[in-house]
């Protein structure tokens, strides 16, 4: 089955703006703003511990602010930012497992404890190596970085939804893909210009407004295309399955 590009976008979008979905878009609102603090505290402690071993020069003129901040040392605001960082997996993965069903309303609780453990240390493991053969791949030409982005890209889905390990979720990726490469990547440009648009859209507010206003206002747009990104690609894994199991 041929990836149906205005249909995955569509549906996407329909399943962000559901009530479940927005529940998504206020817990990854919440993630953002205190990711966006812990990360601007451990910048702040680092650009004044640069300053301080400059002497009595300082810092050099017209210094970029470091936007709103914490009274907490970077070691501390660092492991908050691991933590956020790691909850945001938690909430990824019960998104896509609650947008691969046709649950509109609630966000069962079990999409957030299933299999956790495990899920985790596959996700983290998986995601080095994802990044590592993506990587390699940029190395030797564009080509074949976007071709194994392309070709690999529903592992994770694998992972959260078919409580796979990585390597099997390559495996089943890699097969899955095959055949749709060129719409998918087609769908993925799609999908980036819409986050780029909406992210720029809200993200003049930071620059805009000061403090944690134009933080909190930025997030907004982060969270409405993260969700949507994540819908996009649940509903895209759907298409591609069903259409499988069709052909089966």
């Amino acid at each position: 089955m041929s990836v149906d590009i205005g249909q995955a976008i569509e549906e996407g979008g329909r399943r962000t703006i559901a009530r479940n979905g927005l529940y998504f878009v206020v817990i990854w609102w919440v993630l953002g703003v205190l990711n966006g603090l812990f990360g601007n505290t451990v910048a702040r402690n680092v650009y004044d511990q640069f300053a301080g071993a400059m002497g009595p020069g300082g810092p050099p003129a017209g210094t970029p602010p470091m936007g709103p901040t914490l009274g907490l040392s970077a070691g501390v605001a660092g492991i908050l930012s691991l933590l956020v960082a790691l909850v945001v997996v938690v909430v990824g993965a019960a998104a896509l497992r609650t947008f691969v069903t046709d649950e509109t309303e609630t966000i069962p609780g079990e999409h957030f404890t299933h299999n956790l453990g495990w899920m985790l240390v596959n996700l983290i493991v998986g995601g080095i190596v994802f990044a590592v053969v993506v990587g390699i791949g940029f190395v030797f030409l564009i080509i074949p970085g976007l071709f194994l982005l392309v070709s690999l890209f529903f592992w994770n889905v694998y992972v959260v939804v078919e409580d796979e390990n990585f390597v099997d979720a390559f495996q089943d990726s890699w097969a899955l893909t095959s055949g749709n490469r060129i719409m998918l990547f087609v769908l993925g440009v799609v999908v980036v210009i819409v986050v780029a648009v909406v992210g720029g859209i809200f993200g003049v507010a930071n620059a805009a407004l000061p403090g944690i206003v134009g933080l909190a206002i930025a997030q907004i747009g982060s969270a409405f295309t993260s969700v949507f990104a994540v819908a996009a690609a649940a509903r895209t894994y759907l298409q591609l399955t069903e259409g499988e199991a069709a052909a089966a």
